[in-house]
């Protein structure tokens, strides 16, 4: 036998002599595990928990000298609030007062009740605008402080709208709250307003009457300024609603709704008379679609005349009395 092929057999007979052994030994042991707990890890486990509570404490004691921080300066701005209230440095030496034109400013510092010498800081601003907005024909109000020691009351002050007859004439704004009762400041071209009560004084809240003659008021402006002009007076104390004096006597029942459309008719049907030339006592627009007139009587001449028709009554179409220019459309004469 040739040595390679002796050789080769005995690998053979060695590998299956190895694979016997295996098969008929006992099972072959798993690899140990990891050890997890090593001394390594242990210390690496060890430093990061030191490193961590390291860092905890420091920021507990950032925030234990931040608290003490805080708490020093509330007490220091507590003690210097105190003195500031306290020191004479910081007196009151002037009281001011802006924006009072109509009011008296002894008035409205006597509202203010802020006394000299008061320390600014101790100044009640809220009491003294309470006070001085209580005033009549007063707005609002605003209490300044100005270091070292002035104070400024701030007046914005009701501007007048319109004249109330109630006991004596009063101004109102045009939310219906009192300005003054004296009757100078001057005219707005706006009708008088009677047959409601008086305003409340001081902040009071405007009458229901009141608040609907400024409506009225309103109304008239928006629908013409020409016809705004002619009205003088208007009553509201009717219980069929608003009656309108003119400035040439007419008196003009307007009834207690639309008055928009109301005032627009009356403008036309005056518009209309002036054309004509025509001079009546009075127009009552309460009806719908209809506008009744009641002529003027004539004046009195020196001859002998017949005696007009009472007023109120149809006349009828033969009766002398009766104006010979037809009324226009919409018309009814009385």
């Amino acid at each position: 036998m040739s040595p390679p092929a002796a050789t080769g057999r005995a690998m053979r007979l060695s590998e299956a002599s190895s694979a016997s052994r295996a098969l008929s030994g006992p099972r072959v042991r798993p690899e140990r595990p990891t050890d997890l707990a090593s001394r390594s890890r242990l210390i690496a486990n060890q430093r990061n928990r030191a490193r961590l509570a390291t860092r905890s404490l420091g920021v507990l004691l950032r925030l234990f000298v931040l608290a003490v921080t805080l708490a020093g300066l509330g007490v220091a701005a507590f003690v210097a609030w105190d003195w500031a209230r306290r020191t004479p440095l910081l007196a009151t030496r002037t009281v001011e007062i802006s924006g009072a034109h109509r009011l008296d400013e002894a008035t409205v510092r006597a509202a203010a009740a802020i006394e000299p010498g008061t320390n600014v800081f101790a100044v009640d601003v809220a009491a003294a605008e309470a006070r001085v907005a209580s005033l009549p024909g007063v707005r609002r109000a605003h209490v300044v402080r100005h270091l070292p020691g002035r104070v400024t009351v701030l007046v914005e002050e009701r501007e007048p709208y319109a004249l109330v007859n109630a006991s004596g004439l009063h101004w109102v704004d045009a939310e219906g709250y009192l300005v003054t009762t004296d009757a100078r400041p001057g005219a707005t071209g706006l009708p008088i307003l009677s047959g409601v009560g008086a305003p409340a004084p001081g902040t009071g809240e405007p009458s229901e009457g009141l608040r609907t003659g400024l409506t009225l008021l309103h109304v008239l402006q928006r629908t013409s300024g020409r016809l705004a002009a002619r009205v003088s007076e208007v009553d509201l104390g009717r219980p069929h609603g608003p009656v309108l004096y003119l400035v040439d006597g007419i008196e003009v029942r307007l009834g207690p709704d639309g008055w928009s459309d109301r005032l627009a008719r009356l403008d036309g049907v005056l518009g209309d008379l002036d054309a004509r030339g025509e001079r009546v006592a009075s127009i009552d627009l309460r009806f719908r679609d209809q506008v009744v007139l009641t002529p003027r009587a004539p004046a009195p001449s020196a001859g002998p005349a017949r005696a007009p028709a009472p007023a109120g009554r149809r006349r009828a179409a033969g009766d002398p009395a009766t104006p010979a220019t037809p009324a226009p459309a919409g018309l009814e004469r009385h």
